[in-house]
């Protein structure tokens, strides 16, 4: 796994676990944005850069949903 798909990974983990405690902090996501931050900075610039493009879109799209619910 590169450590571009180990981030994907990572971020998808911290929006699930987001969803279940929405507005509340855990230990779990603590965790994971921890594990977050050491895999950014193994991630040369392009892939950080793609990865900001994927937040984003994320961002959007979970925007959307919030809208429509």
């Amino acid at each position: 796994m590169t450590v571009y798909d180990r981030y994907r990974t990572l971020l998808h983990k911290l929006a699930l676990v987001r969803a279940r405690a929405p507005g509340g902090e855990s230990p779990e996501a603590d965790a994971l944005l921890d594990a977050m931050d050491e895999v950014w900075d193994a991630m040369s610039e392009g892939e950080r850069a793609a990865m900001e493009r994927e937040r984003a879109r994320l961002a959007e799209a979970s925007d959307a949903r919030e809208v429509h619910a």
